[in-house]
C-alpha cells in the first residue's frame, strides 16, 4: 500500500468508500474530453476502483483539509519499460496547484523508490492545461506523435489525434526543484 503526504494533500491506494468523490470526475464530460475513456458509468467507476484498490501505480489525490478524493494519479509502465505519468482531477478543483503537487510528489516517489532514470508523459496537443502542467513538473517535450488513437467515435470509427510527448530525466528533475 502506497502512502504519500504533501503539505495539502494524500496520495493513496483507492477505496471503495471513496466511490461518491471518484464518480464526480470519471463521469464528467470535460474530463474524458482528452482521455482514452468517455464520461463513466457508475458501474464503470465501481470496476475502477475494484480494479485499482489493490494496485500501487493508481492512487486517489486525496484533500486533507475538506477529506475527499479531488483527483486519481498514477503511472505505468510501458512495452519498452518506460514509466509514463497519468492523472484526472475533478474541475471543481482545477487552478489550486493541487496536480501539480501531486504531481511531483509522485515523481520524487518513483525516482526515490525505483531505479528509473526518467519519467515520461504524453497528452492530446489540445489539452493545453496537461501539457502545461507537464511543463510545470519540468517535463520537457521530446517530439509530437500525429496519427494516434486512443478511443472510438460513437460509430465506433477511431478518433485521430496529435499528442506530444514528455519526458523528465531523474538529473532535470534534481537540478529543475532547486531553482
Amino acid at each position: 500500500m502506497i502512502y504519500i503526504e504533501t503539505a495539502r494533500l494524500f496520495l493513496r491506494n483507492y477505496k471503495i468508500t471513496d466511490f461518491e468523490d471518484i464518480k464526480k470526475y470519471f463521469t464528467d464530460e470535460a474530463v474524458s474530453k482528452y482521455e482514452d475513456f468517455y464520461p463513466m458509468s457508475e458501474e464503470q467507476v465501481e470496476n475502477i476502483i475494484n480494479e485499482w484498490k489493490d494496485m500501487d501505480n493508481r492512487l486517489v489525490v486525496e484533500l486533507k483539509s475538506e477529506q475527499i478524493v479531488i483527483g486519481s494519479i498514477g503511472y505505468w509502465v510501458d512495452d519498452a519499460g518506460h514509466h509514463c505519468i497519468d492523472y484526472d482531477f475533478n474541475p471543481k478543483y482545477y487552478g489550486n496547484g493541487y496536480a501539480t503537487e501531486a504531481g511531483k510528489a509522485l515523481i520524487c516517489y518513483l525516482f526515490k523508490t525505483t531505479d528509473i532514470n526518467a519519467i515520461y508523459g504524453d497528452c492530446d496537443v489540445q489539452n493545453i492545461s496537461s501539457w502545461k502542467l507537464l511543463e510545470r513538473l519540468g517535463f520537457q517535450r521530446i517530439r509530437q506523435l500525429d496519427n494516434q488513437t486512443y478511443k472510438n467515435d460513437k460509430l465506433g470509427n477511431p478518433i485521430i489525434i496529435s499528442t506530444f510527448l514528455y519526458e523528465l530525466s531523474k538529473c532535470n528533475f534534481s537540478t529543475f526543484n532547486k531553482l
